[in-house]
């Protein structure tokens, strides 16, 4: 990461910004002038890591009336186009962008802030009423290279363009997806959706998407199962076995599926691309990923009061 400012005047700059109270009657973030903490700014966001993003926003401009961030949720290759046609300047997604892709930006004379703020897990779910309580990656990725003698009867995504369906391809060391048992819809809603109706299909989501999950798709999260995966990187006894997608198993490095997710800002100055970044990294930004179930990179601080009786 390469800012510009000193890490403490960032948050002197915070405070004097929050002391100078709510916006005022009929004033338009639009017209203000950007800053870390004021005006207005669009940022493009990973369909699957939706929610935690949604979380962030609504705390930030809460604390920060004077600012507007419109976000625009896309599949993954959608964010990265609109990045690279000027589209957006910021976005949040769960991986960097590449040297290709980055030489765009560096053509314009655009250094990036890249900030990392949570570890989010790819989830597999399936219908309540299933037998099967676990999965092994070794037949999802047989699935993906198109062996019909995979044991799984079918893989649900939320998108064609997903980053998640891009995670595992990768994974199985597979570029083009497979025409058999391999399906995508458009959202994350549909996937929730297909799996509360049929049984057998096995969906592959976020698990921000079942641990905090929007109130339209509540209704689904009751009726499906998170299945549990055998850990394939386990060098000690400890850590084999199979786990499930929890926040705990995630921080120690048992589920085999995690991902990072980042700020991308190219804004190329310091506005509200490096403010959202550093305020979601921060403390406060920390416990929000916490309590959404997510691990955050740095563990915020815990408040202890010492009384003098027991």
């Amino acid at each position: 990461m390469n800012y510009r400012f000193n890490i403490f005047a960032f948050f002197v700059v915070l405070f004097l910004s929050s002391c100078k109270g709510d916006k005022t009657v009929n004033e338009n973030p639009k017209e203000i002038e950007e800053t870390f903490t004021t005006g207005y700014t669009t940022i493009y966001v990973d369909n699957s890591i939706m929610p935690i993003v949604e979380d962030e926003l609504a705390v930030f401009q809460s604390r920060y009336q004077r600012t507007e961030i419109k976000q625009v949720n896309k599949p993954q290759d959608d964010v990265i186009a609109a990045l690279l046609s000027d589209s957006t300047e910021v976005a949040v997604m769960s991986r960097k962008l590449t040297e290709k892709e980055e030489q765009y930006f560096r053509d314009k004379n655009v250094e990036p802030e890249v900030t990392a703020f949570a570890v989010d897990a790819i989830a597999f779910i399936t219908n309540q009423t299933s037998n099967d309580s676990i999965i092994e990656l070794e037949e999802v990725y047989k699935v993906l290279k198109g062996d019909n003698s995979a044991n799984i009867k079918s893989l649900v995504f939320d998108n064609a363009k997903s980053s998640i369906l891009e995670h595992l391809l990768d994974k199985a060391g597979v570029k083009e997806v497979p025409q058999e048992k391999v399906y995508a819809f458009k959202t994350n809603e549909e996937v929730l959706k297909y799996i509360n109706d049929n049984k057998g299909a096995i969906g592959v989501i976020g698990v921000n998407w079942l641990v905090q999950p929007p109130v339209k798709v509540k209704p689904y999260i009751d009726s499906v199962k998170v299945l549990a995966v055998n850990n394939t990187n386990a060098k000690k006894d400890a850590e084999k076995g199979y786990f499930k997608p929890s926040q705990s198993n995630i921080a120690a490095g048992l589920y085999p599926l995690t991902r990072t997710l980042y700020v991308l800002n190219y804004q190329g100055k310091d506005g509200l691309g490096t403010g959202f970044a550093i305020y979601a990294s921060a403390e406060d930004g920390q416990r929000i990923v916490l309590k959404s179930g997510l691990v955050p990179v740095t563990t915020p601080t815990r408040d202890i009061e010492i009384r003098n009786e027991w």
